[in-house]
């Protein structure tokens, strides 16, 4: 039977679609985070900044907090224009929700960009043990909800979601590709945010060199670096818990050191739910315990307009003693003559 002629007429576009298609180059996947990657970590011009402490899995928590600091509206879009929101690390472990904590953060990231804002999610202990397979902190719960991001069946004997759990963390998961891209310590004008604390001997002379010594963990073929040293960015306590006549010397010359007028820190938690100063305003301490299994302690540091105030459901508070002391006035008089 004669092919219809239409069917004629097609034919050597049916042929052909298949031969353009085989020579059209294929996609380009997502480059892979490299350790040499530029991390931004310094931010000048400022006018509003709002950091938020450890999430712990609880994006609800998270969510109320964005919200009281009109970051957020009530369908989670950001808001909040040229803010500049760091949030300090410890998104993950000790509650469900932490895949949909990162995946609000990741969302507002590309929101208050366009907006000609930033939000930081800084890399904290726990997105560190995750990243490198310390799963002691994981919920049950949080894990099985990284089921889906592996193919692979979980063993009889392991928790649900390990397989998901390990590939969205690694270096081509999901959620391992983007902290890996992150920094652990940013200063923003004149104010330091980092998770735990820079303590005066990690090495690196600027955030640079101090942020490449903590992600080289994260990277294969690397000496150890700053993401399990017990005195790294991520887990150093001296500021929240040291003695006065140790902790604020060594502090003075980290400030020093990187240009900084003060530090802003999480991990150690303020067991009264309120921010907490400490060295005339140079130590500010944000973990006041905000995810559900901490009591739920609302609160965010806001600096804007030369001032530093807490955020608390009821109201704005504004922290006293922020500023480091004047140095003392020079005499106006006549210098005494030399005897």
């Amino acid at each position: 039977m004669p092919m219809p002629p239409s069917l004629l007429r097609t034919r050597p576009l049916l042929v052909l679609v298949p031969l353009l298609l085989a020579a059209a180059p294929a996609p380009h996947a997502p480059a892979q985070p490299r350790l040499e990657d530029t991390v931004p970590d310094t931010f000048t011009g400022v006018e509003r900044v709002v950091a938020v402490g450890d999430v712990h899995g609880d994006v609800d928590a998270l969510k109320e907090v964005l919200r009281l600091a009109g970051l957020i509206d009530a369908k989670d879009r950001w808001i909040g224009g040229k803010t500049h929101l760091v949030q300090t690390g410890d998104v993950p472990d000790r509650g469900d929700q932490t895949r949909a904590a990162f995946d609000l953060l990741m969302r507002l990231e590309q929101e208050a960009l366009a907006a000609g804002g930033r939000v930081h999610a800084l890399l904290g202990n726990h997105e560190a043990m995750n990243m490198l397979g310390d799963l002691r902190y994981v919920n049950p719960g949080e894990m099985a909800s990284f089921a889906d991001q592996s193919p692979e069946q979980d063993s009889a004997d392991s928790p649900p979601g390990l397989n998901g759990h390990r590939v969205a963390y690694s270096l081509q998961g999901r959620y391992g590709q983007w902290l890996r891209k992150h920094a652990a310590v940013v200063r923003i004008n004149d104010t330091l945010f980092v998770h735990g604390g820079v303590a005066p001997g990690v090495p690196g002379g600027n955030l640079a060199e101090l942020n490449r010594w903590v992600r080289q963990d994260f990277f294969p073929g690397h000496p150890p670096g700053g993401a399990r040293d017990a005195q790294g960015p991520l887990w150093f306590r001296g500021y929240a818990l040291g003695e006065p006549q140790d902790a604020e010397p060594a502090l003075d010359a980290v400030l020093k050191r990187y240009g900084a007028r003060r530090m802003v820190m999480g991990h150690t938690t303020n067991r009264d739910g309120k921010v907490k100063v400490r060295f005339n305003g140079k130590a500010l301490l944000i973990d006041t315990g905000l995810s559900t299994g901490y009591g739920r302690n609302l609160a965010a540091l806001e600096l804007r307009g030369g001032k530093v105030n807490a955020l608390y459901r009821e109201g704005p508070v504004t922290l006293g003693s922020v500023e480091p002391p004047a140095a003392p006035a020079r005499p106006t008089g006549p210098k005494p003559r030399k005897k």
